[in-house]
């Protein structure tokens, strides 16, 4: 997210540094043994980011878990965000139940659950 990252600026350079949560979430799309790895280092390192914290942020990035278009490139988010939670905290996650449900039900109370009804209110 645009908001975390680090933009430093050295005379005619300047470079943005992303957020290591960033970093981590966007290793979920691949999840080989190096990035699962990478989870486990930044977490001893640094406590974070719990269990919550990534549920939060995944919940946050829900659209990452909307099915692919394409066969060939199938998205590997859900499955590999199952993989994840089994390995680092040895608890289940549902996907559907975690994170896409919270998710979409803070989106649909953001714009007002239901919207209104605009053609009656045209048609009136």
């Amino acid at each position: 997210m645009a908001e975390r990252a680090k933009v430093v600026s050295l005379g005619h350079i300047t470079v943005t540094i992303p957020h290591p949560l960033d970093i981590l979430i966007a290793k979920l799309a691949r999840l080989d043994a190096k990035d699962l790895l990478a989870f486990r280092r930044v977490i001893d390192l640094t406590g974070h980011p719990t269990r919550e914290e990534l549920m939060q942020e995944l919940q946050n990035a829900v659209d990452l878990f909307r099915p692919a278009f394409d066969d060939e490139s199938p998205n590997l988010y859900p499955s590999n965000s199952m993989r994840l939670w089994q390995e680092l905290w040895q608890t289940p996650l549902d996907v559907g139940r975690d994170i896409v449900a919270p998710a979409l039900s803070r989106r649909r109370a953001g714009y007002g659950d239901p919207p209104p009804d605009y053609q009656r209110s045209l048609a009136n």
